[in-house]
C-alpha cells in the first residue's frame, strides 16, 4: 500500500491514515476501484459518482490499471477493515431492548 500512497498523482490524496480519496471530494478510490472492477464502465460510475467528473473518473481507471496490483491490494485492504470494524462493532439493540429502555425512561417522566 505505501507504494500506491508514494505514487499517487494530483488527483488522488491521501490522508494521514493512509485513506485515498478523489482530491476535492469524499469519495474514497477503493469505492470506485471496487466497483471498475465488477464491471462497471466509466459512464456508469460517473451515473453512481455524479460530483465526479468523466474526465476523473478515466484517470483514477488509468491509474488503476497503470498500478493494478498495488491497487488492488489497496481495495482489499480497505474491504478487510470495514469487515473488521464491523466484527468489533457493539451489537445494536433488539425492538424489545428498545422497548424495555423507552419503558425505563418512561418510569422516570424522562423525555
Amino acid at each position: 500500500m505505501t507504494k500506491l500512497i508514494e505514487s499517487l498523482p494530483d488527483f488522488l490524496v491521501a490522508d494521514v491514515g493512509g485513506f485515498i480519496r478523489i482530491a476535492g471530494h469524499r469519495i474514497g478510490y477503493h469505492h470506485v476501484v471496487a466497483l471498475f472492477n465488477e464491471g462497471y464502465s466509466a459512464e456508469s460510475l460517473w451515473e453512481e459518482f455524479p460530483s465526479l467528473p468523466l474526465a476523473t473518473i478515466y484517470k483514477v481507471i488509468a491509474f488503476h490499471l497503470e498500478n493494478q496490483t498495488a491497487s488492488n491490494e489497496y481495495v482489499e485492504q480497505c474491504h478487510e477493515d470495514v469487515r473488521q470494524q464491523a466484527a468489533n462493532a457493539p451489537a445494536t439493540p433488539d425492538l424489545a431492548e428498545l422497548r424495555r429502555r423507552l419503558a425505563a425512561k418512561q418510569a422516570v417522566g424522562v423525555r
